[in-house]
């Protein structure tokens, strides 16, 4: 005797989603899905789109135009901007590679030199303690040791030798120019380069660096032909991590720099206060785009699946 069909609603749908498991898939998926485009795309996209509007007075007009972009790239205006973005560029390569040098080699110490000692994990989040306090109070607190009465003049007027000491005024570039902009951005951005390589690091297999050792390799080729290749997710992670936050940064510049050192966030913030809503978005998008092609230079050579391999 056949089994009697299921007659009630439930046990229809049921029925239903037996026969579609996709249909299934798709409804447990759509609560996130929605919410992900409600809060990161729609944002994004209204973003790009009031690049291409025009503004009068504090309000959006439904009318098609480039002109937004013209400023930007500097077609028949000043090329200002333009040239803040390259300075940006130029900033934000910088800082990555001065982060990584030395974030790597910090990461090094922790994750494989002091691999299984109790004072590993505690050293790590030294390097945490700075979020805990405010942002701008962070980068202020740069100004005491930097500027010419600072700590840094003091000790460097004091350390002589011989009769003869190293510096015989205060250095005045220590403050406010690209060289302070650099200590502070080292200093909020460094953490972002540590954590994922030093993440990378801690997942690879202790056997691993034992057999480089039994087969006779040295410490400074383990490192390379072992450490390096196994990390270089955690790596690219931490690039991308502080090149990206850099060209968004617009606070270390606004109170380290010089009148010549801002950055492209800071016009973002400017033609805001402007009423520019235009600008503001043609340069977020431009920015938005470059981060976009990062990403997809990942996909390209190193496939985003290997995100999960950190």
């Amino acid at each position: 005797m056949a089994a009697a069909r299921a007659s009630g609603p439930l046990d229809v749908l049921a029925e239903r989603f037996a026969e579609h498991p996709r249909l299934l898939h798709v409804l447990q998926l759509a609560p996130t899905l929605g919410f992900i485009a409600f809060f990161v795309f729609v944002p994004v996209a209204s973003i790009f789109v009031w690049s291409f509007l025009t503004v009068e007075g504090t309000r959006f007009i439904p009318k098609f135009t480039l002109e937004a972009y013209a400023t930007f790239f500097g077609i028949g205006y000043p090329n200002f901007m333009l040239s803040v973005f390259f300075r940006t560029l130029r900033i934000a390569a910088s800082q990555t590679l001065i982060a990584l040098v030395i974030g790597f080699s910090i990461a090094y110490y922790i994750g494989i030199r002091m691999r299984g000692s109790k004072y590993a994990l505690p050293l790590l989040l030294l390097f945490a303690i700075p979020f805990l306090t405010n942002y701008l109070l962070r980068t202020l607190s740069w100004w005491l040791p930097l500027q010419t009465n600072g700590i840094v003049n003091t000790i460097l007027l004091n350390l002589c030798i011989g009769g003869q000491c190293l510096i015989d005024e205060p250095v005045k570039w220590f403050l406010f120019s690209e060289f302070a902009v650099h200590i502070g951005l080292l200093s909020t951005y460094l953490p972002f380069m540590i954590f994922p390589i030093w993440l990378a690091m801690s997942r690879i297999d202790e056997t691993v660096l034992a057999a480089s050792a039994d087969l006779g390799g040295r410490p400074f080729h383990t490192l390379f032909r072992v450490v390096i290749p196994l990390v270089l997710p955690g790596i690219l992670i931490g690039c991308v991590f502080v090149f990206v936050g850099v060209l968004g940064d617009s606070v270390v510049a606004l109170f380290l720099g010089g009148p010549g050192d801002s950055l492209i966030a800071q016009q973002v913030d400017a033609a805001v206060r402007g009423q520019r809503w235009n600008v503001a978005s043609a340069i977020s998008s431009v920015i938005l785009a470059l981060a976009f092609a990062l990403i997809l230079a990942w996909e390209k050579f190193f496939g985003l699946q290997r995100i999960g391999e950190i």
